[in-house]
């Protein structure tokens, strides 16, 4: 009777001691692969496409708003200055001729700081009232100033010539078209689907009173 009674006892002593035994190992866990962390400045890296398009150079030498000048093409012969003709279209006359007052032209931004401009004649009035450069009839043509016609705003990009932006010159873009000026003097526009083939500079003409 004894006998028999001890064997169960140990056995389920032994057996508790195997399991304890087994419960005291620490296996190692199987490796797992840990993802290496991405450099800050690799995260930070802007793809080309998400730069944008680059903004044009700058034009140097922009008359001040009280500031008259005439636009004058460059390298034409006789150095001419777009005018203001007898039918109120855009023409061209010889630079170093008396200009009179048809010439002379002032910039007014369509908003303030502004990179576009309403082309407003300084000294040439209508009712008292100075006329703007615009596309009318698909021919350059002074028309009333209106700040909301598209075909009036005035853009200058500086001209690119074989060492880069020549910053004094620029392209003159009217209602969204290069303003060409032939070998003859004839005003053309273009559409801007490149440079402009004729680069203009501002010749200074004195100080002209803000208009209100």
């Amino acid at each position: 009777m004894t006998s028999a009674g001890v064997r169960p006892v140990a056995a389920l002593w032994l057996g508790g001691a195997v399991l304890a035994a087994l419960s005291g190992c620490d296996p190692q866990p199987d490796p797992v692969a840990t993802p290496t962390p991405t450099p800050a400045s690799s995260a930070a890296t802007t793809s080309p496409s998400a730069s944008g398009p680059a903004s044009p150079p700058p034009v140097d030498g922009i008359p001040k708003l009280d500031q008259a000048f005439m636009l004058q093409a460059v390298d034409r012969v006789e150095d001419p200055v777009l005018t203001v003709t007898a039918s109120g279209r855009i023409g061209t006359y010889p630079g170093g001729a008396d200009t009179g007052e048809r010439e002379q032209f002032v910039l007014s931004p369509l908003s303030p700081g502004a990179k576009a401009y309403l082309l407003k004649t300084a000294k040439l009035r209508t009712g008292g009232e100075p006329l703007c450069v615009g596309v009318d009839g698909g021919v350059l043509h002074t028309v009333a100033c209106d700040a909301a016609d598209r075909g009036q705003a005035v853009t200058l990009v500086a001209s690119t010539g074989m060492d880069g932006p020549r910053g004094a010159d620029f392209d003159l873009i009217v209602g969204g078209r290069n303003v060409e000026v032939s070998a003859d003097g004839k005003v053309s526009l273009r559409e801007r689907i490149g440079p402009a083939q004729t680069a203009f500079r501002f010749v200074a003409a004195g100080p002209v009173g803000q208009f209100p």
